[in-house]
């Protein structure tokens, strides 16, 4: 009852950081404005922005996003109208019961209450995961309903009742975790191979038995005994939750929806045909000579890049010291993404984790931190901290891990001291232990909070694309008064943000909405709404336009040299200022 209550209050806790400012804060990127309008416009015809009915998998400007966040925004969005706060809330509600989620997981896995509370509570103040739960991030829905699924499914397995409602759930989750995100592809298949084969091994009950016809048939009959057992656990469940996931998969990798994933994908960029050849000349080998494969082969250069990619996501730098330095979006800055005190007890609880013995299924947590970074490993990008954002399951287990470690004296409090003295140093000894551990904790937390809520996008306030709403809705408020307005798109995709903040009627849009599609594959754009254009401007633009509006960007004052024209920079009005800089810069005439 009393892990129940402190449950409650971790909860709460949970719920008000990642509902602290917000509805402003920070700004809303290009892919929740994009959830954002698709739900506005699903909830006012039915349809996405370019008019389709119900789509499973939403075009938006070209990434092909699954679309499972989409209809859970619909509901705020009807009630709250279309606003930052109302995108945003269903990541923040699934991200403040994660730890509900963790701690029944870790309960039903160990059967210690202590562990799975310490769990619930490093993932609560984790930064990585507060990160991700206070925006519209669609992996951050996929990684609660993994870890939800994951123990319903465990529950109903080691259930001795013949009601397979746990299982049917778990399975449901799964299936939601596949249409929430990309990554889920991978990790719903790998997870789901984890628990059946960490299970105790009554439930498969698979024996190697060479048969007398070779070794091919003996695997052939274990995976009959193996189907068999998993049909007679789940029943038709099985077969629903098989077909289902099958028609995702190749609905997800066919036609224009699997160009995002060959644009991400590690495997998509060979090397340059120059060091190829510089390898050769260097070596006098010939590109078909067996040497040159065997040593500097494709599958070599792909193996050692995935290799690196992979361990990045372990280094220090990555969790301790500076987060992801691909993308400052991802992370505060001169923080890791679980931060210094975390890192620490994050080694700690996993040492402490290897060096006992524990049953089969006690190595799952460990078997997901090993297979959390592969979707993010096989990307193009050398760090990830959205594609990796599952890590934060078994990261935040194993601190949980370290934490009970030093709250419960392990190897102190079991020796008997010999006098009442020495009981008395052990217990203000122990007691010294846990409040510094936690003043640790609470220091290095609040040491990340003034990164995250007062320099993060200060810091970087193009790559947060700060400005953007202080634009749409002067455009909005003003497009009418001119002939023609030119909007740049220097920073990417501004035609969302004017469509999301002017709530633009999705029925007049969809007879508008035209995407000029990227001949290589990435995203492409859309180039022009009513009487406003989006393009990339410079001096030239201001002669070429009469009664025209035109918004800069800082990039394109700074590139045409327009600063410098004392005179004419005076007759621009900053737009999106912050930190004493602006990041757009409105002109008319």
């Amino acid at each position: 009852m009393k892990y129940k209550l402190w449950l409650v209050l971790l909860v709460t806790i949970s719920f008000l950081i990642r509902m602290v400012c917000v509805s402003h804060y920070p700004p809303l990127l290009w892919d929740e404005t994009s959830l954002g309008y698709n739900a506005y416009s699903i909830m006012e015809t039915g349809r996405d922005e370019y008019g389709k009915l119900m789509p499973l998998i939403f075009k938006s400007f070209g990434d092909y996003k699954p679309g499972l966040y989409v209809y859970l925004a619909v509901p705020f969005v009807g009630i709250l109208g279309l606003n930052a706060l109302a995108v945003r809330l269903p990541s923040i509600i699934l991200g403040s019961l994660l730890p509900v989620f963790l701690y029944l997981l870790v309960k039903e896995i160990f059967i210690d209450g202590k562990l799975a509370f310490w769990s619930a509570f490093s993932l609560v103040f984790l930064p990585w995961a507060i990160h991700f739960s206070r925006g519209a991030w669609e992996v951050n829905a996929m990684t609660s309903f993994l870890v939800l699924g994951s123990y319903l499914l465990l529950k109903g397995l080691k259930a001795k009742s013949v009601d397979k409602k746990f299982k049917s759930w778990g399975l449901l989750f799964f299936l939601l975790a596949l249409w929430t995100y990309q990554g889920a592809k991978m990790l719903v298949p790998l997870i789901l191979l984890g628990l059946l084969f960490l299970m105790p091994e009554k439930f498969l009950r698979i024996e190697w038995k060479e048969e007398k016809n070779g070794p091919i048939f003996s695997i052939w009959q274990m995976g009959q005994n193996i189907a068999a057992n998993i049909w007679k656990q789940f029943g038709i469940w099985c077969l629903a939750f098989g077909i289902l996931a099958t028609l995702w998969y190749i609905q997800s990798f066919s036609g224009s929806a699997s160009n995002r994933l060959k644009v991400m994908s590690l495997l998509s960029y060979r090397r340059p045909v120059e060091e190829v050849n510089k390898i050769l000349q260097w070596n006098n080998l010939d590109a078909k000579d067996w040497h040159f494969y065997a040593f500097h082969g494709e599958w070599l250069a792909y193996s050692r890049a995935f290799l690196d990619r992979y361990f990045n996501y372990f280094s220090p730098r990555f969790l301790a010291f500076a987060g992801d330095w691909n993308n400052p979006r991802h992370s505060a800055p001169y923080f890791g993404m679980i931060g210094h005190v975390n890192y620490v007890l994050f080694l700690l609880g996993l040492a402490y984790f290897l060096s006992r013995r524990h049953k089969r299924l006690g190595y799952f947590f460990f078997y997901w931190l090993a297979i959390a970074p592969l979707p993010a490993a096989l990307s193009r990008d050398v760090v990830s901290g959205v594609r990796s954002l599952a890590m934060v399951v078994p990261l935040s287990f194993f601190i949980g891990y370290g934490i009970n470690f030093l709250m419960s004296g392990v190897g102190i409090r079991n020796r008997r001291p010999a006098t009442n003295l020495k009981l008395q140093i052990v217990r203000v000894g122990m007691g010294g232990l846990k409040c510094a551990v936690l003043l640790f904790l609470a220091l290095d937390f609040i040491y990340w909070s003034d990164l995250y809520f007062i320099h993060m996008v200060r810091k970087y306030p193009k790559d947060w694309l700060y400005g953007y709403k202080q634009v749409a809705e002067y455009v909005a408020n003003n497009h009418e008064n001119f002939n023609k307005v030119l909007l740049t798109n220097f920073y990417g995709q501004p035609y969302i943000y004017y469509l999301f903040y002017s709530k633009y009627p999705p029925r007049r849009y969809q007879r508008e909405a035209k995407l000029v599609e990227n001949k290589f594959g990435d995203v492409g754009k859309v180039e022009k709404i009513g009487n406003v254009s989006f393009t990339s401007l410079d001096k030239s633009s201001l002669d070429n336009c009469r009664r025209c509006l035109l918004v800069f960007s800082q990039d394109e004052i700074l590139r045409s040299g327009i600063d410098k024209d004392r005179q004419l920079f005076a007759k621009l009005k900053p737009l999106g200022e912050i930190g004493r800089q602006a990041t757009f810069y409105s002109y008319n005439n």
